[in-house]
């Protein structure tokens, strides 16, 4: 968690001097994959308004991941979101979110977003469970994009998540995905690592290669 508030303090000073203003009302659907040392995961963001509407939206993130050895996939992470707007870039948020361990639960929060051409930040507070097996998480992502030219730009990542057992406090899951590469277009690829820890005891896992991400829609 140290990690992430750190990068996270590091990169803000982009948005002041960020190469466009332009704001991005309704952004594109973003899958990823990345090939690894360890194993293969992949990632699909989803940051839409619905048509004809201002304030009512919808948001998921989906990682799914697994070792070169598994047969199937043990570890997921998928929430899937409506939001809405009560003040600029701020959102309330409702939904559900499944992993393998825990299953299917309801989720709520608040969400703030700044979405322009060049930089985008997500800050996601929650909590999944209305029980004493509640799990407060934070949930945070911060893209760059610099133009180089009118058909490449630079692109770096930052994704972190946390959460813990509301109940005791103990360490449940969190994640540090780090990206860095160039866009051509609407394909964007580069090197990536992934840090992964499970469970009370933080059991670690890490996965470093190569990525490749494609915009779906506009």
């Amino acid at each position: 968690m140290k990690k992430i508030l750190f990068l996270t303090v590091g990169l803000i000073p982009m948005l002041f001097c960020s190469q466009s203003n332009t704001r991005i009302s309704n952004p594109p659907v973003i899958f990823e994959a990345l090939a690894g040392n360890k194993g293969f995961a992949s990632q699909m963001t989803v940051n839409k308004a619905f048509e004809g509407s201002e304030k009512l939206g919808f948001f998921s993130v989906a990682n799914i991941s697994s070792k070169w050895s598994e047969d199937h996939s043990k570890d997921a992470m998928i929430q899937a979101n409506l939001t809405f707007e009560i003040i600029k870039n701020i959102r309330l948020v409702g939904g559900s979110h499944y992993t393998p361990t825990t299953g299917l639960r309801p989720t709520a929060g608040f969400m703030y977003s700044l979405n322009f051409n060049d930089f985008l930040l997500v800050v996601n507070p929650r909590l999944i469970g209305f029980s004493k097996s509640s799990i407060a998480e934070g949930f945070i992502m911060m893209e760059y994009k610099p133009k180089i030219s009118e058909t490449w730009t630079g692109y770096s990542r930052i994704q972190g998540l946390y959460s813990e057992t509301t109940e005791d406090g103990e360490h449940a899951r969190s994640y540090l995905m780090l990206r860095l590469g160039v866009t051509y277009r609407s394909i964007t690829f580069g090197a990536g690592a992934n840090f992964d820890s499970y469970g009370p005891f933080k059991e670690s896992k890490q996965n470093y290669g190569l990525f490749a991400s494609a915009r779906l829609f506009n």
